[in-house]
């Protein structure tokens, strides 16, 4: 057995697995919807609810039935995940007789950690729900099944292209996108209207308005965050789409896989944050340790937040949180009114692991769990834009403009993950988002956390 080159590789990947769940390494990041936003409260990672016993440590045994068993792994979004999903699963068991399937729901904070620790023991699910960080860090090290010789190019077919890509490594599909989540900055209208402001579309005009509206604690202008919490360098990006514009080149990476960081745009943008936060003084005080889900949105909902950048998920919340909130929605701003506007989404994804025995059955369940219906059934529940072409332009879901509005977005809105699609994408991130938050703070300038975090980049993706 020690011989054999195929098993010291995996045991090698494991181990590496192992270690890093025992050195309390937390990789735990989300891009995408909160209480409908990945990266929510923090919870101890649970078997079947996010509150509940500790994940399982071995495979689910063989139902008594005889059926092959399944276990599918989702992250916690809000209070209602749970027991929508179980319905999902349920429905799924009653409608063959060859499979059966087990729900585990675990909290973002500790989902990533908790897979690592299953995979590493050679226990991982059969299907798991994450975000593109844990795929790449996965991928990397060969624990993820391609989906292409699995799922028919039919389909295939029904997905928007740019979901796809975003889960495309080296020319195979390694995972499904579970929604899309293009942004844009969330006004209060009522303040603006108050004091003749017009709608945020360029930087000039957040500055404006944010100063003009700044008094706090009553009302704070813009709202950032910079701490790990429940996002991945997002408020970076937003200023550095408003930097380049829809005609230029938004990916992090050139085509050799070399950080762009440190170029001219990017530090542009990194000086237009820390000019919100340390010149005109009008951001929330606590950039380096709220939460966008935790602390941001909250904000927003209590009327004491005049501008913040957010997700298509923000708009259910607030029907919910706020409902007679006056607040309207524009494309991020841009940096020039000559500048075309142009988004992003941070989509999550469901991956297959290799370690699966059954994944025939896994494919059975995807489809399913992506089926129009069902799909469309999850964009309703959790307020997300959709990853089926055919749910976004479906009238039961795109009842509003607000909808219509995000499902426009899609049609240029640029894929955050593009390719090249590092294995430390995670590590480069969290090395950025640090020193933009330090920038920030005032503790270094732009230029020199923009030069930082490209060495770091580069360096660790040995280019």
């Amino acid at each position: 057995m020690a011989d054999n080159p195929s098993v010291s590789r995996k045991i090698s990947r494991r181990e590496m697995l192992r270690l890093i769940a025992l050195g309390g390494v937390s990789l735990v990041a989300t891009q995408c919807v909160p209480a409908t936003a990945p990266a929510s409260a923090p919870a101890a990672p649970v078997a079947t609810s996010a509150s509940a016993a500790p994940a399982p440590t071995t495979a689910p045994a063989a139902p008594a039935t005889g059926k092959v068993p399944l276990r599918l792994v989702v992250m916690d979004y809000d209070e209602k995940m749970k027991p929508d999903t179980q319905t999902l699963v349920d429905a799924f068991n009653k409608s063959q007789d060859q499979i059966e399937a087990k729900l585990d729901v675990y909290s973002w904070a500790n989902g990533h950690d908790t897979l690592v620790t299953q995979i590493s023991g050679g226990q991982p699910p059969d299907l798991a729900n994450g975000n593109a960080q844990w795929l790449g860090e996965w991928a990397g090290i060969n624990e993820v099944q391609p989906l292409d010789g699995i799922l028919s190019k039919d389909f295939l077919a029904n997905f928007v292209p740019s979901g796809l890509k975003a889960f495309t490594v080296k020319g195979s599909l390694m995972a499904l996108p579970y929604f899309l989540d293009p942004r844009a900055m969330y006004y209060r209208k009522d303040l603006f209207d108050a004091a003749g402001l017009s709608k945020p579309q360029t930087w000039d005009d957040v500055i404006k308005a944010a100063v003009k509206l700044h008094n706090p604690p009553n009302v704070f202008g813009y709202g950032m965050t910079f701490s790990r919490k429940s996002d991945d360098m997002d408020y970076f990006w937003y200023a550095w789409l408003g930097a380049n514009g829809a005609d230029k080149n938004v990916s992090l990476w050139d085509a050799n896989g070399k950080s762009r960081l440190n170029t001219p745009e990017s530090v542009q943008a990194t000086q237009y944050l820390v000019d919100l936060a340390q010149k005109y003084k009008v951001t929330n005080a606590d950039i380096a340790t709220a939460g966008r889900d935790e602390d941001l949105q909250p904000l927003f909902y209590a009327g004491k937040l005049a501008m913040l950048i957010t997700g298509s998920w923000f708009p259910t919340l607030l029907k919910k949180n706020a409902p007679d909130l006056q607040y309207g929605v524009v494309p991020v701003p841009v940096a020039k009114p000559d500048l075309k506007p142009i988004t992003a989404f941070w989509p999550d994804c469901v991956m297959m692991f290799k370690q699966s025995k059954h994944q025939k059955e896994a494919a059975t369940l995807l489809e399913f769990m992506f089926s129009k219906e069902n799909r469309l059934l999850f964009a309703q529940q959790r307020g997300v834009i959709p990853e089926r072409t055919d749910v976004g332009q479906d009238p039961q879901y795109a009842v509003g403009e607000t909808e219509k509005f995000f499902v426009a977005q899609l049609t240029t809105a640029v894929n955050a993950y593009e390719t090249p699609f590092p294995a430390n994408l995670y590590k480069e991130y969290t090395e950025a988002e640090t020193l933009v938050g330090r920038a920030t703070t005032g503790e270094i300038t732009a230029a020199d956390a923009m030069k930082n975090a490209a060495a770091f980049a580069d360096k660790t993706n040995g280019v």
